[in-house]
C-alpha cells in the first residue's frame, strides 16, 4: 500500500470498486479512492486502531486498495499525533526530574493497547524491555538507578528515546 508498486497502479486502484451492492460499501470505497487522490475527507478518521488494523491488513478483498491506505494512513497519523505527544511529555519529564520512567510506562501502555498485528511488527523483547527500564527508574541528572537494577542496565538518552523507532 506504499512505495513505487502502489505508485505506478494508480489507474488500476481508482477503477477498483468492492464486491457489493451495498450503496454505503461502494460509497465508501468511492471516498477512500477521492481522499488518497488528495480529495476529500478519509473515510475511516476517527476509527479505533483496532479497526483500523483490521481493514489495512485484510486481503481477502472485502476491502478495496484504496480503502485499506486510507485505513493505514487514519492510522498512522493517529499513531504520529500519539508520538508527538509522549515526546513532548518525556522531554517535560526530563527537564522537571531527569528522569524517562513515565515516558517509559506511557510507550509500554500504548504497546499494550495496540492490535496484535501492529504488537508483531516491534521486537520480541519491547514490552520486557520497556518494564525493565520503569523498574531502573534511572535518574539521568544524577547518574543513578533510583530503582531496580544494576549500572549496566543503564541506558543513554538518546537510545531511550530510540525506544519509539522500535
Amino acid at each position: 500500500m506504499t512505495g513505487t508498486t502502489y505508485d505506478a497502479s494508480r489507474a488500476a486502484r481508482h477503477a477498483e470498486t468492492p464486491d457489493s451492492s451495498d450503496p454505503e460499501r461502494v460509497a465508501r470505497a468511492a471516498e477512500a479512492t477521492a481522499f488518497v487522490s488528495g480529495n476529500g475527507k478519509n473515510p475511516f478518521a476517527g476509527l479505533s486502531r483496532e479497526s483500523l488494523a483490521l481493514i489495512t491488513y485484510d486481503d481477502s478483498g472485502l476491502y478495496t486498495t484504496n480503502e485499506r491506505r486510507a485505513a493505514w494512513e487514519e492510522s498512522y497519523d493517529q499513531e504520529y499525533s500519539w508520538r508527538k505527544e509522549v515526546v513532548a511529555q518525556a522531554m517535560a519529564e526530563y527537564d522537571s526530574s531527569g528522569k524517562l520512567t513515565d515516558f517509559f510506562s506511557s510507550v509500554l501502555k500504548h504497546y499494550e493497547t495496540l492490535p496484535a498485528i501492529e504488537q508483531a511488527q516491534y521486537p520480541d523483547n519491547y514490552a520486557a524491555k520497556l518494564q525493565k527500564w520503569i523498574d531502573l527508574d534511572y535518574n539521568y541528572f544524577s547518574n543513578t538507578v533510583e530503582g531496580k537494577g544494576t549500572p549496566e542496565d543503564i541506558l543513554s538518552l538518546q537510545e531511550s528515546l530510540n525506544v519509539l523507532k522500535h
